[in-house]
């Protein structure tokens, strides 16, 4: 069940897993989850789309 003020969506085994390893072998990138590598990369990936400004999340 998620979090409140969290929806989740689900994702390759595979593709987890690499980003999982990612963040657990590279603290230099400043991430300290999977969840907030994953949020960070929408966020790019959503800029560069054209679609939102960067910017704060919104509040519920």
């Amino acid at each position: 069940m998620p979090v409140v003020g969290y929806c989740s969506v689900n994702v390759p085994s595979g593709l987890y897993v690499k980003v999982k390893v990612l963040v657990g072998r590279r603290s230099d990138l400043g991430y300290r989850s999977v969840t907030e590598f994953v949020a960070e990369a929408i966020r790019t990936r959503l800029i560069e789309l054209n679609e939102t400004a960067p910017q704060k999340e919104p509040k519920p």
